[in-house]
């Protein structure tokens, strides 16, 4: 007789079956949105964002992706293969400027063996170390601030930069940003949405921008999907700015900016 585990695991293994064939047959590309250097106008680089194929050619998006991982605890190889596929697609795609690459630090158990086929890639694919920003997403998620902190010194020691996402989300980001330290810090399409007309959002971006600058760290702006929220953060201070207003995820990455917009 099935325990309720094994019955719960067998459900799971039908309703599933698309994502494991996508996991077992590594059925995964990245796309690419552009970041904007507001000192230059010039790209910066690109993050970028996992699609799983399905076996019709369909896209599967990261939301979907590792919800299923999650439930089927497969986090952990979701997301090299995640850290892997956009080196891999970059080189492809010949990308020569920065690289955000995403990372789960909930499934990284041990930053020595569990990076190590992400650093064997980017080595084997000749990318210099300082284009590539590995950026921490999920940090609600993290309970041992010291084990995430050992994944960072992990990636710094091989020449990568960090990046701090959804900053502003919750109450845990300013002691994030002082514990971790990071390259960059990335505000939350939260508090940038309709920024313009919300003078409390405009006093919380001051504030983070206010600490990035006293810190020697850089603030990305992410989620700008109107000229009024560009306008507006450029108004308080931005280095780098990411979001539809710029252009959209796609698989061959933008090469030119309208500058009109900018």
């Amino acid at each position: 007789m099935l325990s309720a585990k094994s019955l719960q695991i067998y459900i799971n293994l039908v309703r599933d079956q698309e994502f494991f064939d996508i996991i077992n047959n590594q059925s995964v590309t990245s796309h690419f949105q552009p970041i904007v250097d507001m000192k230059t106008k010039g790209i910066y680089g690109y993050e970028a964002l996992i699609r799983g194929v399905n076996k019709k050619g369909e896209l599967i998006y990261p939301d979907e992706l590792f919800s299923k991982s999650k439930r089927n605890d497969m986090n952990f190889r979701l997301d090299r293969l995640c850290r892997e596929s956009a080196l891999k697609t970059s080189a492809v795609k010949k990308i020569k400027h920065k690289v955000f690459i995403n990372f789960l630090p909930t499934a990284i158990y041990d930053p020595h063996f569990c990076l190590a086929s992400t650093v064997k890639w980017a080595n084997q694919l000749e990318f210099d170390p300082k284009n590539i920003i590995f950026e921490v997403v999920e940090t609600e998620q993290v309970k041992d601030i010291e084990h995430l902190k050992g994944i960072l010194k992990y990636y710094r020691e091989q020449g990568f930069k960090v990046a701090l996402d959804d900053v502003g989300e919750g109450y845990s980001s300013l002691n994030m940003i002082i514990d971790l330290k990071p390259d960059i810090i990335k505000v939350d399409r939260k508090i940038v949405s309709n920024i313009y007309a919300d003078e409390l959002k405009q006093s919380v971006y001051k504030a983070l921008y206010n600490l990035a600058k006293e810190n020697n760290i850089k603030v990305l702006a992410e989620g700008v999907e109107t000229p009024y929220e560009l306008e507006c953060i450029k108004s308080i201070g931005v280095d780098y700015v990411q979001g539809y207003y710029i252009a959209k995820p796609q698989a061959e990455p933008i090469r030119e900016l309208d500058e009109d917009k900018l």
